[in-house]
């Protein structure tokens, strides 16, 4: 009795050892499948993430660049070239010379600012289809220091938008030429009145 009791404990033992070697076996499994999974990622899908990102960023920064560059040469039809570095950033150079932001006047410095702003407005609609603000733009004061001229210029630029909805705000009067609604308001006391 006392022998077939220590059977009984040892052919349980030994069950319990077959079922925890099993369990050791599927986590082993899973390990090597990890293991393998990790390295098809590090080696494979990281450089080709980083491959589709640097086409898609290109591609982005060529089409940036394109819209940045057009609609500051029409706002600026100096001898000018404008483009974008490749962290984004505008380089002006003129007559192959590259030119310090602060070198330039008011109306320059406003015109790279409001190119740059609008192109990326644009690019980022083209990009994003999900944005419940895409076909809006908004524009407070984006004429300062812009001659008669430039302000000519800014017609064609904001024609060329692609946006149901363009809001200004503005002191330029010639831009009431450039809208179909205006509202005015008066500041009285620290008060906005609508007129």
């Amino acid at each position: 009795a006392e022998s077939r009791k220590e059977i009984e404990v040892f052919e349980h033992s030994i069950l319990e050892l077959k079922q925890r070697i099993e369990n050791l076996k599927k986590i082993k499994e899973k390990l090597s499948y990890l293991i393998e999974l990790e390295g098809w990622l590090n080696m494979q899908f990281t450089p080709l993430l980083s491959k589709v990102e640097k086409n898609v960023m290109a591609s982005l920064k060529y089409e940036f660049s394109g819209l940045f560059s057009e609609w500051f040469n029409m706002l600026v039809p100096e001898n000018f070239n404008v483009k974008l570095s490749d962290d984004f950033t505008p380089i002006i150079e003129q007559k192959d010379y590259e030119i310090n932001y602060t070198y330039l006047s008011g109306g320059e410095r406003t015109a790279i600012a409001l190119a740059y702003r609008l192109a990326l407005n644009q690019v980022i609609n083209s990009l994003m289809s999900n944005i419940k603000t895409k076909d809006l733009v908004i524009l407070d004061e984006p004429t300062d220091g812009f001659s008669s001229e430039q302000l000519d210029k800014m017609r064609e630029v904001l024609g060329q938008l692609k946006v149901a909805q363009l809001i200004i705000v503005s002191h330029e009067q010639k831009i009431e030429g450039f809208v179909e609604n205006i509202i005015k308001f008066k500041k009285e006391h620290s008060i906005s009145k609508r007129l």
